[in-house]
């Protein structure tokens, strides 16, 4: 059995009209929070019904056909989306119970989501542009949701000043595809690129790479990242870091992949690298724990971008673990980067701060939440058996089979790796197993089960994906042989 195309995204539009309006006629802040999981969960069975290969066109532009479509790219994106959208709405159910414009939150989240959604479906480079603005809009208002304070003020101005400028590049990269070639159309771009002048087809790849590499958060173009996920609400966190920049970052290869005659690969392997460094280097010296995470999710940004880079460069030999590596990441990285914003969320509900120092020794008033803080952070660092081991695994494997200078990134990838447990355990340390607990740790507060569940099922999900792959292989598999198909490496 299908459904029609359009339904998971207009699902999630009308649970956000729904939710805004039960906010407002209802004086029940939770109830406002189950309603939109409901919409959210309707959204993700309506996606795992979905077909691959459903076509829906819509209209034209300039005699250019732009349309939506199923694929198995743009199911796994959704789902993602969806999964870790849903966690959050239940994690928000508390967390978020007291603030005001719960209804605008919600329906932000939803309309944030859709477009998330939507840009896996765009089957065209059009579409794939405006749902790309309408995952990113709500998103700005988001990060500054606690308008009472001036830090998320001036964290989402400086977040939509850096977005802008980074649509407006990619847009003129787009607007250089369309004007060579009349076309919009993912399906048939690659061929009519191939007779592309070479020095505006490299400058459509350096457009793009930095348009949707500013949402992506890769070094040079990250700066507004450690400030907009430490000063967002932590639900928001979740979201900007395991799910928005990775959709940032599929945006950006969908763009790419239109353009073989540029082999891209090598720059995005000389972002991940720096990516990489930059993040860890500076996730070291933080004492804030979600600026800590944020600069770490640069780093796992790196990661990603290592495996699609290989993936690129090196399709015929280091094409499907590069892009298995790097897929099995992104879902990998919502799960654990998701759960540890949770848990950070968790210790701020409790304790009401950020800082590392003052929370030593919450793990022995929470212990539910220090032990999970601690499985995500030796998930992120890579430690087996659990999922990011798995990820990293696959992304070496690609480099292997590259040999020459993917054997050198793959040693690049295990030194930050190992780089990462120089924050990581510090963090588990104070949090878990300090003698000496705080005076904010000792004055702890309880959380509620609705901070409690997704944070437990993140922990599973996270233990699960390490010892059972094949879990999460079954969503990741179809797209690397989809992304395989479509850059012609079988």
């Amino acid at each position: 059995m299908t459904v029609p195309l359009l339904l998971p995204i207009v699902t999630l539009l009308v649970g956000a009209l729904v939710s805004y309006l039960c906010a407002r006629l209802m004086p029940r802040p939770k109830f406002t929070g189950f309603v939109s999981l409901f919409f959210l969960i309707a959204s993700g069975v309506e996606l795992s019904m979905l077909y691959p290969g459903t076509e829906l066109l819509t209209w034209s532009i300039g005699g250019a056909q732009t349309y939506l479509q199923a694929n198995s790219l743009a199911i796994f994106l959704g789902l993602v989306a969806v999964g870790l959208g849903a966690l959050v709405s239940i994690f928000s159910v508390s967390y978020m119970e007291k603030s005001e414009g719960l209804g605008r939150y919600y329906a932000l989240l939803l309309i944030m989501i859709a477009g998330i959604v939507g840009i896996g479906f765009a089957g065209d480079l059009f579409n794939m542009f405006v749902f790309f603005e309408v995952m990113a809009i709500p998103s700005y208002v988001l990060v500054a949701f606690e308008k009472e304070k001036w830090e998320p003020i001036e964290a989402a101005m400086k977040y939509i000043i850096m977005s802008v400028f980074g649509s407006l590049m990619a847009l003129l990269g787009i607007s250089i595809i369309f004007m060579y070639t009349g076309s919009l159309d993912l399906a048939v771009l690659a061929q009519l690129t191939a007779d592309m002048d070479s020095l505006k087809a490299i400058g459509a790849v350096g457009l793009i790479i930095i348009g949707f590499g500013v949402k992506a958060a890769i070094v040079p173009l990250h700066t507004w990242l450690p400030d907009a996920h430490s000063a967002a609400p932590s639900g928001i966190s979740a979201m900007l870091s395991g799910v928005i920049i990775e959709a940032g970052l599929i945006t950006m290869i969908k763009a790419l992949a239109v353009l073989p005659g540029i082999n891209s690969g090598v720059v995005l392997i000389i972002f991940g690298i720096v990516s990489m460094f930059v993040g860890n280097f500076m996730a070291i010296v933080q004492r804030d724990l979600k600026r800590m995470l944020a600069y770490s999710s640069i780093a796992q940004m790196g990661y990603i971008l290592l495996g699609m880079g290989l993936a690129f460069a090196y399709l015929s030999s280091g094409g499907d673990y590069g892009f298995r590596g790097g897929f099995f990441h992104i879902l990998n990285h919502a799960v654990m980067k998701g759960g540890a914003f949770l848990c950070a969320g968790a210790i701020l509900y409790s304790i009401g701060t950020r800082d590392m120092e003052e929370m030593r020794g919450i793990g022995r008033r929470l212990p539910l939440v220090g032990v999970a803080f601690a499985f995500f952070g030796f998930a992120l660092a890579g430690v087996p058996p659990l999922n990011g081991f798995i990820s990293k695994f696959f992304i070496c494997k690609a480099g292997v089979d590259a040999g020459g200078w993917g054997i050198a990134a793959m040693v690049l990838l295990i030194v930050n790796s190992l780089l990462s447990l120089c924050y990581y355990l510090p963090a588990i340390n104070k949090i878990l197993f300090s003698r000496d607990i705080s005076e904010k740790a000792k004055e702890a507060k309880g959380v509620p089960v609705t901070i409690a569940i997704p944070i437990i099922i993140m922990l599973i999900l996270t233990v699960m994906l390490g010892v059972y792959p094949e879990l999460g292989l079954k969503i990741v598999d179809p797209v690397v042989h989809f992304m395989m198909a479509s850059l012609g490496g079988g």
